[in-house]
């Protein structure tokens, strides 16, 4: 996943005509931290250091200033051995599971955290958002097939057990009306396990320790920027579940170089690409960020682990009339890793200029969120299989050694220029303080990645992956639908009664309506497809 610009394509490429001119089309920005989110200590680094090619004699002479040139930047090179002053936990950390706009109240949702089976609900006596474990204590049915009863609790669909926001049980229909099964249902054993939650920013965080509570109320979740609340930002966020790991996912987002190629005539150029001076400033448990101080436009990024990576971009130009301007994008992503291979994307991008161009509350802004998902997707398929064999390739890497893919990571790769790294201190990151990879809080039968058994018709499949969970996308595809067959209706109906009237001129205003209906109902059949799968092949992007 690239940088989602809140903009039309054609807008993005004015956009990116301003980025390219410095150092890229998009990538990565750099968050004013808040409080919550701030290090409490910078560390200053040491010059870059280039990894000595491997030699096959202790004797060998010592590389050249242009083999150093050529080899790649090694993790630990960059950044010397890190003494860790907290240890890590992945259980400790609000995770954002959805887009609240996207969720059905009306509807018991399914959700993986961690490798961890959730059911997310709206409890209506509370007016909140809650999150269980998913499972009945009864017989372990999952709750999330279950319905909201007449009392707005969660029921579950096998025996009829139902279930309050705060988990506990409130009826038993089996259960006799005296006795030892009517006190059942008072039992700590017939409770649900709820997890906290929280609604902040329009996003729904979960803690996923059930344990936590006092841990996650301490706790202050991640913060979007200030921008994303003032007027002049026009906003676009959109959801999307990508059959790749964590690590993979988090890799891509901490890449700013990819985009002119990846993403070519989507949100950048080829012929746009530059070299990226980039530099990572601080790092620690908590993450890192860095930038490419002094450039137009000037690029910076911030990763606030375990999940958060937060990217602005300043762009000074200047207009004709208006003279001088500062344009801002922000990208803030949240990778959420919901299973082994499986990752969440949640995406909010915000911009003070073009604001017509991007769905929003004014008047002014008709374009609807559905059309802007549509470019949005185009930059995830741009990713998708490239990321498939490359994650596929490193999963054989490191099933031919035991050894840490991430300590691996500079021997397995070439990395010599600057762009890369971000990428080197996430990886540097998850090796040191992320214990090379997400905590799963649940041990499932060992199961093939999907990114290794998905067809590309899979991997591409923005139906199951994006318009079943967004309640813009679902409502405009149902729309689709509706007026398809009414056109097809009218079609048929057009074209039966053509030949019925004597007066030649109302046979044709009839024919000519059919085939009308026919053209109409064909075009809507096409715009479907952005809905459900567009093949992406990069070969055919001139």
């Amino acid at each position: 996943m690239a940088v989602f610009l809140p903009t039309s394509a054609t807008t993005a490429h004015i956009a990116n005509s301003f980025v390219a001119s410095s150092q890229t089309s998009k990538t990565h920005l750099f968050v004013s931290p808040r409080k919550d989110l701030t290090p409490r200590r910078i560390k200053k680094f040491a010059p870059l250091h280039v990894a000595a090619p491997p030699s096959s004699s202790s004797a060998a002479p010592p590389p050249t200033s242009d083999q150093k040139q050529e080899e790649g930047y090694r993790v630990d090179d960059e950044f010397g051995e890190e003494s860790s002053e907290s240890k890590f936990s992945w259980k400790d950390h609000w995770y954002p599971v959805s887009l609240v706009e996207d969720l059905d109240p009306e509807l018991p949702i399914p959700f993986q955290l961690l490798g961890r089976d959730l059911v997310l609900w709206f409890d209506k006596a509370r007016n909140e958002w809650v999150a269980f474990d998913d499972k009945c204590p009864h017989r372990l049915a999952p709750l999330s097939e279950g319905r909201i009863d007449e009392n707005g609790h969660l029921q579950c669909s096998y025996h009829g057990w139902s279930f309050d926001g705060c988990g506990s049980c409130t009826r038993i229909p089996q259960a006799a009306s005296e006795g030892p099964e009517a006190r059942a249902v008072q039992s700590p054993r017939a409770c649900a396990t709820r997890f906290p939650t929280m609604v902040s920013q329009g996003l729904l965080f979960v803690w996923p320790d059930e344990n936590g509570q006092e841990r996650a109320s301490a706790t202050k979740p991640p913060m979007l920027p200030d921008d994303f609340e003032k007027p002049e930002f026009a906003i676009v966020n959109i959801q999307r579940d990508l059959f790749y790991g964590y690590d993979t996912l988090m890799e891509n987002v901490s890449d700013p170089s990819h985009i002119d190629f990846a993403h070519h005539k989507v949100t950048g150029r080829r012929d746009r690409a530059k070299s990226l001076p980039f530099k990572v400033e601080s790092s620690g448990p908590w993450g890192f960020g860095g930038s490419n101080e002094g450039s137009n436009p000037k690029i910076s990024a911030k990763f606030v682990a375990p999940c958060y990576y937060m990217n602005k971009i300043e762009i000074d130009t200047k207009l004709p009339i208006v003279g001088e301007q500062k344009w801002k994008i922000w990208i803030c992503s949240f990778n959420v890793p919901m299973a082994p291979g499986k990752t969440r994307s949640i995406v909010c991008s915000a911009r003070n200029f073009f604001q017509f161009t991007v769905p929003g509350p004014a008047w002014w802004q008709v374009v609807p969120r559905w059309y802007e998902h549509w470019t949005s997707n185009k930059v995830y398929d741009g990713d998708m299989i490239v990321l498939q064999g490359q994650e596929k390739i490193f999963l054989s890497k490191s099933m031919e050694s035991s050894e840490d893919i991430n300590k691996q990571y500079t021997n397995l790769t070439f990395t010599p220029t600057q762009a890369d790294r971000f990428v080197l201190a996430f990886r540097n990151w998850l090796r040191r303080h992320g214990n090379s990879q997400p905590e799963w809080l649940s041990s499932t039968i060992q199961q093939p990645l999907p990114s290794t058994v998905l067809s590309k018709r899979e991997m591409l499949d923005r139906f199951e992956q994006h318009t079943l969970k967004c309640s813009s996308c679902k409502q405009a595809y149902t729309l689709f639908q509706t007026w398809q067959k009414i056109l097809i209706g009218a079609t048929v109906a057009f074209s039966a009664t053509a030949g019925i009237p004597s007066d030649t001129q109302f046979r044709i205003v009839l024919a000519v309506l059919a085939l009308v209906s026919a053209g109409l109902a064909y075009a809507l059949h096409e715009l479907q497809k952005n809905f459900v799968f567009v093949d992406y092949v990069h070969a055919k992007i001139d």
